[in-house]
């Protein structure tokens, strides 16, 4: 245990003066700086406040007895007066009734080289080591799965030392690092040589290493869990949402969907490949916005891009996203397409169906609201419809049976309805000669069992190619 008696035998403390009072009546836990008379009432026990020459003439008015009265109310340990100080008897009384030391500092030595010479001697003092150390792993318990800035204050004041987090360290002696399964993920820092510092420290980082860790389970969680019901056939549903909600997917509130599509991506194919595990090729990783988007936003790796699903539990009054502010987030050279508000799981799929179909039209650099694709419209909704969509592969799965034919199948009998039955201006579109389009319409035709001639059964058919194509991009 540390008294103002060892303090005044360290080096630091041979200038003091004991003017009046014990100097064994409090244990000393730390050394502060003192400006202002008032701020005594905020000291902690068994502190040494030392007053600078501002402090003193700042409280010119209050006199020595008050100054001591106030640290006796405090619990202090010592107070420490700048230049020589006298006491008269009723001081001295008054020192010994409410057990704090009063000194006199040195008139040579300047107030930061008392304060700092001071607070290195309670630092180095074992009992004190030990007793900051207890404390701040006391307080680190106490907060444990909070956030790391609750974690870093909790400590720094435990400890009287600041200590924050950086990605590379300044110094060895000065930095604990931060570890994630096993990986180096930054360093939590300090100024100054101070053993419970360091010690400190590296229960710091651990406890911030678990907080990480949890927190990126945590999102990966949800991420799998979205993904599991954006997959979902409708059979599914109500599975996949139940697993959702468990993970935290705020499936329940109103859902505007983002997707980004990457640098390389091209407009109406919907982006390139997707990069190894899932990610999105030339993202270099999950895109998130610069800017805040409002709500709960989760952001996974989909298909081939990025999808961002931002949830309210109200419905947006205004339009739901900025796509000007969208745009302005965008990696270069990728788009985005920006989906309608759409509640609940069901509405979650369909805005982020919404959200691809958009960005496979948009320009590179810009953000494409679902709600501006018109006639393109309707045949997202019905490709992001998982009746639709399997009504249209039952209809075409005939058109699997033609060997070699069957990958050209689709898109000759899109072209082929889409130009109005022209064979020349299909030929045009397959870059084919008109008879290979007859030819192959033939077989389609004899395939289907259907009479193409009929308007009822064009419209079903063309609708069924767009459907699937719509679906597959």
């Amino acid at each position: 245990m540390l008294y103002v008696s060892d303090l005044m035998r360290a080096p630091a403390g041979r200038r003091l003066t004991l003017v009046a009072g014990p100097w064994d009546a409090r244990e000393v836990t730390g050394v502060l700086l003192v400006d202002d008379p008032g701020d005594l009432e905020a000291a902690p026990p068994g502190a040494v406040a030392v007053l600078s020459r501002h402090a003193t003439r700042a409280g010119a008015g209050m006199a020595v007895a008050e100054v001591l009265r106030a640290a006796g109310r405090r619990d202090l340990a010592g107070l420490v007066l700048p230049g020589p100080s006298g006491a008269s008897p009723d001081i001295v009384e008054l020192a010994r009734r409410v057990r704090v030391a009063l000194l006199a500092g040195p008139g040579d030595q300047t107030l930061s080289e008392t304060v700092f010479g001071l607070r290195e001697a309670v630092r180095a003092d074992p009992d004190a080591l030990l007793r900051r150390t207890r404390e701040a792993i006391e307080r680190l318990g106490a907060v444990e799965g909070a956030g790391e800035d609750v974690i870093l204050a909790a400590a720094s004041e435990a400890v009287g030392v600041a200590y924050g987090v950086a990605q590379v360290a300044a110094s060895p002696a000065t930095s604990a690092v931060i570890r994630v399964d096993g990986r180096a993920d930054g360093y939590v820092c300090w100024a100054g040589e101070d053993p419970a510092a360091a010690i400190v420290a590296g229960v710091v980082a651990t406890t911030l290493g678990r907080v990480r860790a949890a927190a990126r389970a945590a999102e990966t969680a949800r991420a799998e869990a979205l993904l599991a019901l954006l997959r979902a056939p409708a059979r599914d549903l109500p599975a996949a949402t139940r697993r959702a909600r468990l993970a935290g997917v705020p499936v329940d509130g109103w859902h505007t969907a983002v997707f980004v599509r990457p640098a390389g991506g091209t407009a109406g194919t919907g982006g390139g490949a997707a990069g190894p595990g899932g990610g999105a090729a030339g993202t270099g990783g999950p895109y998130r916005p610069d800017e805040d988007l409002g709500g709960a936003v989760l952001t996974t790796p989909w298909q081939d891009g990025t999808l961002l699903i931002r949830t309210t539990d109200e419905r947006p009054q205004d339009d739901p996203l900025d796509p000007r502010l969208v745009a302005k987030t965008l990696p270069s050279g990728s788009a985005a397409g920006l989906s309608t508000c759409r509640q609940g799981p069901d509405g979650l799929r369909r805005a982020a169906a919404q959200a691809r179909a958009a960005a496979s039209r948009a320009p590179e650099g810009d953000a494409e609201p679902f709600d501006r694709l018109r006639v393109h419209e309707i045949l997202a909704e019905l490709a992001g419809s998982d009746s639709a969509l399997m009504a249209a592969r039952d209809m075409l799965a005939p058109l699997d049976g033609l060997g070699a034919l069957a990958p050209t199948a689709v898109p000759t009998l899109k072209a082929y309805l889409d130009t109005w039955g022209s064979r020349n201006r299909a030929a045009e579109l397959l870059s084919l000669h008109p008879n290979a389009v007859a030819h192959r319409v033939r077989r389609i035709s004899e395939a289907l069992g259907l009479d193409l001639t009929d308007p009822q059964t064009r419209f079903a058919l063309q609708l069924a190619c767009h459907v699937v194509t719509e679906a597959a991009s």
